[in-house]
């Protein structure tokens, strides 16, 4: 899953903007509004990535014209647009070192502690730092008892994040994101890190099916909408999967039932919960 974060801004003309790449549109929320039906519009009109925002949800398009076209949502205000060059340097500041179970998620410019396990991320211009809680939770869930030695399938790996987590327990992982951004942060983030031998990042979804397909473990921490869409894929689910990217309550039993597994362990932190399903 993206991480949560807050993207510069200016106002500009939409049709007047060659060099700028995102267009963001807040909509606002009321008391009647499902979150779960806004966020399946959203992505439905064609959203390259949503953040929740206190009182609002803020999607991130790359076409002008469909972030014009989602404007019809009630709550909608008019699209913004931001400098893709500035993405990066806007958020450097704000990074910090994230602890998670046995990790400490940083940017190159920040040292870990001593007493874990670096996992060195470079975030670039649109991806996650591995701060948001979901993928805490997801890093929290991954221990050497349950990781070492297996092979594991990372489905919407963004930056690496949890990939590279997993190699530093000792498993072999294949990781996939249908974004070839993604894929390109998270392979120069391998290298950062030395498990580039550990760990292959390919363009795809949870139906992607390289020569080796038995896999131990999964790791999926996507929003609700993604898990119940991306489980259908897949015809065999290895026997264990992490699941994140889930507001405490109901869409735990969702995810659950969309895998057809049991929850076996959970952690909560804040609004977001985490799970084994086997």
């Amino acid at each position: 899953m993206r991480n949560a974060r807050t993207w510069p801004t200016q106002r500009l003309d939409l049709t007047a903007a060659p060099d700028l790449s995102y267009f963001l549109l807040t909509v606002a929320l009321d008391e009647t509004t499902n979150l779960d039906a806004l966020a399946t519009q959203l992505w439905g009109y064609g959203a390259v990535g949503i953040e929740e925002l206190p009182g609002a949800l803020r999607a991130a398009f790359d076409s002008a014209e469909a972030a014009q076209i989602a404007t019809e949502l009630p709550g909608a205000g008019q699209p913004e647009v931001y400098a893709d060059t500035v993405g990066l340097d806007g958020a450097r500041d704000l990074l910090a070192v994230e602890r998670a179970g046995l990790f400490a998620v940083h940017p190159p410019w920040l040292v870990p502690p001593t007493d874990a396990i670096g996992v060195e991320i470079e975030p670039g211009h649109a991806f996650g730092s591995g701060s948001h809680a979901s993928t805490r939770l997801a890093l929290g869930l991954l221990t050497s008892d349950r990781v070492e030695g297996r092979r594991v399938f990372d489905v919407g790996c963004g930056t690496g994040v949890l990939a590279i987590a997993a190699a530093h327990l000792g498993a072999s992982v294949v990781a996939v994101d249908i974004d070839p951004g993604a894929v390109a942060a998270a392979l120069a983030n391998l290298e950062r890190n030395g498990v580039g031998d550990q760990v292959e990042v390919h363009v795809g979804s949870a139906d992607f099916s390289p020569e080796s397909a038995d896999f131990d473990l999964a790791i999926v921490n996507v929003t609700i909408d993604l898990h119940e869409m991306l489980a259908p894929l897949r015809s065999s689910w290895p026997p264990v999967i992490i699941v994140a990217g889930l507001l405490d309550g109901p869409q735990l039993e969702r995810a659950a039932l969309a895998y057809g597994r049991a929850v076996s362990e959970q952690l909560v932190y804040g609004d977001w919960v985490g799970a084994v399903l086997t």
